[in-house]
């Protein structure tokens, strides 16, 4: 299936161009780097809390919840929801971009096969992914976890080719 009619499957509203155009030349950035602390660094810097980009991309993401292209799908009802936004593409650096609202959950354990990119948007305060609030957190590949929020936050993930890969939790 070509992206053409892939885009056409997935929700749209009056705002997802302009977060795609964002996510386009934050994609653009950082297309050749890899998934590591230093990339995690660098997108806190350019485009963490505090900066234009990011709020500009909480309040188009914020406007993708209203407009029913982001967070659209409940996974465990309205306290657990995602959605895709983009599928992988030359566009997004071959990532699929992901959404979820989450209030106080703990999310299917996962392996990040080929990393993870999460933007954290604290929507009460002290809310957090995985320990971290507002601003981004990157996952190695071959990382694994319990994606778990504390308070309410909405997030966006980036997933290189759209690879996860759900497991069983490691015996405790």
């Amino acid at each position: 299936m070509d992206s053409e009619k892939e885009r056409q499957m997935l929700p749209h509203g009056p705002h997802k161009e302009a977060l795609l155009q964002w996510v386009r030349q934050l994609c653009d950035e950082i297309r050749s780097r890899p998934l590591d602390r230093d990339l995690e660094a660098y997108l806190n810097r350019q485009y963490g809390a505090g900066t234009r980009p990011y709020q500009e991309l909480c309040r188009l993401l914020q406007l993708g919840v209203e407009e029913g292209w982001a967070g659209y799908v409940e996974i465990e009802g309205a306290t657990y929801r995602r959605g895709r936004i983009a599928e992988p593409s030359p566009e997004t650096a071959g990532m699929s971009v992901e959404s979820g609202l989450l209030r106080d959950v703990k999310g299917q354990y996962h392996c990040h096969t080929r990393g993870e990119i999460n933007m954290i948007v604290p929507l009460e305060p002290g809310a957090q992914f995985c320990g971290h609030g507002a601003g981004w957190r990157v996952f190695p590949p071959m990382s694994e976890h319990f994606p778990t929020v504390t308070g309410k936050a909405l997030m966006m993930y980036f997933l290189p080719g759209g690879e996860i890969e759900y497991r069983a939790a490691p015996a405790a």
